[in-house]
């Protein structure tokens, strides 16, 4: 398998989740640097993509990767923490790079950062990223009064967007 110096178009975000998953262990497959790529050029992008759409990216661009391999290898980069999934409403999920939390943290799988919140709306399924500090007054609110701790960045809120809404 190819290194990431002999890919050097790879982004940071690319070449530090390589360095991330071999730091845990895990072999760095040719799956593997093509969903991290998919990812990526997602994100950068501000898209939105589920593991449909990832696989026909993937397939696009390293044909010989299987379709199902490229669901095994969004687990598998999920359980390592080097990818986070967020539900949407239905049964849609959609993947992010994730970055760590910080160099001095234990660097478990849980203790990586997604940098955004997202809502979702339901009449035309549009997906927008907001800032997760923007839900600190309800995180704070259902902690005092249900001792409940909200994870903003593992599901999408569903509302109705501005160009939805009725006027």
């Amino acid at each position: 398998m190819a290194t990431s110096a002999d890919h050097p178009t790879d982004s940071a975000r690319v070449t530090g989740a390589v360095s991330r998953l071999r730091s845990a262990g895990e072999r760095v497959t040719a799956a593997r640097y093509a969903v991290l790529r998919v990812v990526d050029a997602a994100d950068r992008a501000d898209e939105h993509l589920t593991a449909e759409q990832i696989g026909a990216r993937v397939a696009e661009a390293e044909p010989a990767v299987h379709r199902a391999t490229v669901y095994r290898t969004l687990t598998s980069l999920v359980e390592t923490g080097v990818l986070s999934h967020v539900h949407l409403g239905g049964t849609a999920t959609i993947y992010h790079l994730t970055e760590p939390a910080s160099l001095e943290e234990d660097p478990q799988p849980h203790d990586h950062q997604h940098e955004h919140a997202h809502v979702q709306c339901h009449e035309c399924g549009r997906v927008l990223d907001v800032p997760p500090e923007l839900f600190d007054d309800v995180r704070e609110r259902l902690r005092a009064e249900l001792d409940f701790e909200l994870d903003t960045g593992h599901a999408a809120l569903l509302g109705t967007c501005r160009d939805c809404r009725p006027t």
